[in-house]
């Protein structure tokens, strides 16, 4: 758990020098994992501070038996800044790190580390949408070995 704090920390350290904006967002995603596809819905709080963004997950899905819970710390860049400047299609990459926990006859804990892209789309100066693909690879978990999660959020900057 001092891990996650730490790795919080860290990661929102990049937000602390110059102007930022606060977000809040809903997120609904599509989850396979151990051969189970399942739809999620989560909720997010980030920090946006020009071309990166820190954002804090938490992600429940369930299917018949089968419940995944995850919370996941997320740090995204801005690419391709010069060629989109005029554009509100704004792609990005990062990586994740979170926590998670399945439930199928058995609590299952452990920790996962990986990659994530996509494209936000500038609805206006308070709204964007994000269209994002997340791939997660697992350790200290005995049924799951990595996720990948298509996600559609929507942000609400403050």
């Amino acid at each position: 758990m001092h891990k996650i704090i730490i790795s919080t920390l860290l990661l929102t350290s990049f937000t602390l020098a110059g102007p930022s904006y606060s977000f809040f967002g809903v997120q609904t995603s599509y989850l396979d994992y151990n051969h189970v596809s399942s739809p999620s819905l989560g909720l997010k709080y980030g920090v946006q501070q020009g071309m990166w963004r820190t954002t804090l997950n938490l992600d429940y899905a369930k299917s018949s038996n089968d419940t995944l819970t995850s919370f996941i710390i997320q740090a995204d860049k801005g690419i391709l800044q010069s060629a989109m400047k005029d554009s509100p299609f704004k792609p990005y990459v990062g990586f994740s790190l979170g926590m998670l926990q399945h439930d199928n006859s058995g609590t299952d804990k452990g920790y996962g580390i990986g990659l994530n892209t996509g494209v936000s789309y500038l609805l206006n100066d308070a709204i964007d949408l994000d269209l994002g693909y997340r791939y997660l690879s697992t350790s200290k978990m005995n049924n799951i070995k990595s996720l990948n999660s298509l996600n559609l959020s929507l942000h609400y900057f403050y």
